[in-house]
Order: structure tokens, then C-alpha cells, then sequence
């Protein structure tokens, strides 16, 4: 069970050195400790992972307790505010150097004067927040793993076996639930069973130890959802919402009752995208060339099907891929900011209903790829790429630049995202082996430039079914 106990009437982000007056009625115990001065580096390791250990808490440098019976705020000598920096960044490295692994925290100086406190003129109070810990058991670099334990001031090294080892299972329940999660099948129905398709799991606030996320309304979803002013837009038209959070999905142009484009957004700030792609088989080769009709080098892709005796091929067309995922980070980005999220994001990914399917880029280095080693086929009918359940399976996307460049944010996460799916499927990403093909950066051109003539093939074919 997780607390999110906060003395204050504010988030974090928000405390003034007026709100410290709420301390002379909160007493030191389970979430609060008291500090007159910033304390060596073993100290502070100690009570910051005992507070990880237990239910996060908050801890102040620079406040004295009244008295032992009365352990509430007494007063604020405060730290001299030419201290300040060096305090903070004595507190950073007594945490990562003194604990393992180094618990999540927040630290910010709070200057005065505040004299209806007590707090003079060039002098400050140092705020630390730690919540609660999901990688327990922290363990201080002495060897032991500390506690708050009730009233007391001062951590205390837990022996207790029972309690040893709900810490140590604090982390896996939690990876277990996102297990769970992505391994739900999608639920589709019979007509859609051999359907291809990519679906993308993003995932925020990862262990749950940062404040809550900001509440959005159902109005700005849907303003950030169909936003089309910008490049590599991905407007839903049909956004509700649901049980869980708010349902996005591409309905316009499309049947609405058969598996489109959908984003599942929960409030937490957790994504499930679905990605259809376009899959199709025919009678014979030349039935196939109306369906490509549009692509560059759509003739010289069937003429390699026919040299390797793939005469009917069921084909998946990844070109419209990266301009969606270019969407979806976009979208990401905006929601982001919306939520108040500036952390990094994890993701994972699975490719489904490519059993016996052969992927088609309509870009040069991939055919001569296929020319000179063989075309890609599908031996698994889902793929799941970095198996595992622990946050070191999952990829690890930036957070947003302090920069303000979000382009160039957008156009990095999307990338991350699409070659490992390019990858999975056996199609050349220009990372040549053989060093005498093209380069990374030329085939992520390449796959734009594709993705560009897809939407027009797209158009072509909603004539032909």
C-alpha cells in the first residue's frame, strides 16, 4: 500500500516558505523528521531510504522540534542562504553514494525572512520530500535496511524477516500488474482475428512514486486528440469517455465498427495504442500491383517476389508506420504537458498477425536487401519485443527537452520506437553489417519519404475495396 501523506495545503512544486508555518502543529513520527543542521552524508542516506522503506515522508534542515514530549516545529534558526547549493548538492551525492539502489526524491531551500516565524533575513529552510519506495528494500551503504518505526525520530535497521520480505516484494507486484496488462489479449472480433497490427504500451510514472497526476478534462483530450495544425497529424474524430479513462479512435473515412486506430488513455497517464496495418493477399502477383499502386519501387518488389517464388504472398505494408508513430509521439508530447509530465516515458510493443506475411518498404536499401539475402518472412504470428516484465524490459523514451524543442523530441522517441519494430520484422534498418550499404540517417529518410507516398496509396485503395 502506498501513502501520499503531505503536510502542506500545495504539491511540491507549489510550497512557499509562508506555508512552513503548518509545521509548528506536525510532529515528528512515521513522516516527518526534523534536522537543525544538514547532517554528514551517512545521516542523510539513513533517514531518506528509511523513509523510501516505509511510507515516504518529508524532511526538514534548518527546524528545531519544540521538545521531546512535544516534538512539533519549535523554531527555524534556518541555513545561512550562501549554503544553500552546497547543501542541496551534499544531500544528492549522500543519496546516490550511500544507498542502493538510490531511492526517488525532491529537495528545494525555502528563503526568508519569515519573521512571524522566526525565520530571519539570509536564511533558509531545505525541504526533502521522499515518497514511497517501490524498488525496496533501499539498502544504506553500512549494510542495513532502515525504517521509520512510529513515533521515533531516528530510523531504525528493520530485522524482522515478515518485513524484509514484503519490501522485497514491493516491485514485483507492481511489474507483475503491468504484465498482466500487456499480456491481455485484444479483444477483436471473428472477421478480425488474422488481423495485422502493432500495439504500443506507454507507461508514465513507472513505480507510482511521483505525485499524482493532473486531472484533464474530457474537452482538452478531445482538443489535443484532433489537433491537425502542425506536420505528422494523426486526428481522432471519435473521442469519449470510458470506464477507465478516455477512448481515441479513427473513425472518419473508415468502418466504424472494424478495428481502427485506437488510443485507451487512462488518468493515470497510461497509453495502449492500437496500430492496424495494411495486410492483403491475392490470386496471383499481378493482382497485387493495383494495391501498390503509388509506391516507387512497387514493380521491382513484386518482380523479387516472383524471383524467389513468392507467387502469393501476403503482404504487409509498413510504409504509413513511421508517420504514425511520428503521430503518436506528437500527440505524447502535448499530452505530456497536459499531465504535468516531465519524466522519461516506458514502452513496449507488440507486432501481431504476421504469421507467413512478407513486410514491403517502398524504399531502395530495403529491396536490396531482400535482392541480395532474401526477403523477410514472418515465422511467428506475434511478436513481442523486449520480453520481460521488469522496467528493464520495456524502452526507455526521453522526457522532454528543457530546450523547448519538441520536434526534435517527438522525431527521437518515434524513431526509438519504429526500428526495433522494423528490426523484429527482418526489414533493413541502413545499420549495414557489411559496412557497404546505407546509413542510418538515409534510410530514416527513406522510410518518411515512403510513409508520404502511402497516404496517397491509402487514398488509392479505399477506390478499390
Amino acid at each position: 500500500m502506498k501513502y501520499d501523506y503531505n503536510p502542506f495545503a500545495s504539491d511540491f512544486d507549489s510550497i512557499a516558505v509562508e506555508d512552513l508555518a503548518v509545521l509548528f502543529s506536525v510532529a515528528e513520527g512515521w513522516y516527518v523528521e526534523y534536522k537543525r543542521e544538514v547532517p554528514n552524508a551517512g545521516a542523510i542516506a539513513k533517514s531518506m531510504t528509511a523513509f523510501a522503506n516505509t511510507y515516504g515522508g518529508w524532511i526538514f534542515y534548518g527546524v528545531n522540534e519544540r521538545s521531546k514530549e512535544d516534538p512539533v516545529a519549535g523554531s527555524l534558526p534556518g541555513i545561512a542562504n550562501e549554503e544553500a547549493d552546497g547543501c542541496l548538492q551534499r544531500i544528492r551525492q549522500a543519496v546516490a553514494n550511500h544507498a542502493q539502489p538510490a531511492p526517488y526524491f525532491r529537495a528545494k531551500a525555502l528563503f526568508g525572512p519569515l519573521e512571524t516565524m522566526g525565520l530571519p533575513e539570509g536564511r533558509c529552510v531545505i525541504v526533502g520530500q521522499v515518497p514511497w519506495g517501490p524498488e525496496a528494500p533501499y539498502i544504506h551503504k553500512d549494510g542495513r535496511i532502515y525504517r521509520r518505526v512510529g513515533d521515533g525520530s531516528e530510523p531504525r535497521p528493520e530485522n524482522d524477516r515478515f518485513i524484509l520480505d514484503q519490501l522485497w516484494s514491493r516491485s514485483s507486484k507492481i511489474t507483475q500488474q503491468y504484465a498482466d496488462w500487456i499480456g491481455q489479449e485484444l479483444e477483436t472480433s471473428e472477421a478480425e482475428e488474422d488481423a495485422a497490427y502493432v500495439r504500443l504500451f506507454l507507461i508514465a510514472d513507472f513505480w507510482g512514486d511521483h505525485e499524482p497526476m493532473k486531472s484533464v478534462s474530457l474537452r482538452r483530450i478531445r482538443e489535443v486528440m484532433s489537433d491537425v495544425s502542425g506536420s505528422y497529424t494523426i486526428p481522432f474524430d471519435n473521442v469519449y469517455q470510458g470506464s477507465r479513462g478516455f477512448i481515441s479512435r479513427q473513425t472518419a473515412n473508415n468502418d466504424p465498427e472494424q478495428l481502427g486506430l485506437t488510443w485507451k488513455l487512462s488518468r493515470g497517464f497510461e497509453s495502449e495504442i492500437i496500430i492496424p496495418l495494411s495486410k492483403f493477399r491475392r490470386d496471383n502477383l499481378q493482382d497485387l500491383a493495383p494495391w501498390l499502386d503509388g509506391y516507387d519501387h512497387a514493380d521491382r518488389f513484386l518482380q523479387l517476389c516472383q524471383n524467389q517464388r513468392y507467387l502469393l504472398p501476403t503482404i504487409i505494408d509498413l510504409n504509413i508506420l513511421l508517420h504514425v508513430l511520428l503521430g503518436v509521439t506528437r500527440i505524447q508530447t502535448q499530452l505530456a504537458k497536459e499531465f504535468g509530465w516531465t519524466g522519461p516515458i516506458y514502452a513496449k510493443m507488440e507486432i501481431a498477425g504476421v504469421w507467413r506475411t512478407v513486410p514491403f518498404f517502398d524504399a531502395p536499401h530495403v529491396l536490396d536487401e531482400y535482392e541480395k539475402h532474401g526477403i523477410a518472412l514472418g515465422l511467428n504470428d506475434k511478436v513481442v519485443l523486449h520480453r520481460g516484465i521488469g522496467q528493464e524490459s520495456f524502452v526507455e523514451l526521453p522526457g522532454p527537452n528543457s530546450d523547448g524543442n519538441d520536434d526534435g523530441h517527438r522525431v527521437m522517441m518515434a524513431i526509438r520506437l519504429f526500428l526495433p519494430i522494423a528490426m523484429a520484422l527482418g526489414v533493413s534498418t541502413g545499420i549495414d553489417p557489411d559496412g557497404d550499404g546505407t546509413d542510418a540517417a538515409d534510410s530514416i529518410s527513406s522510410f518518411l519519404h515512403a510513409g508520404g507516398r502511402a497516404i496517397e496509396v491509402q487514398k488509392n485503395r479505399a477506390d478499390l475495396a
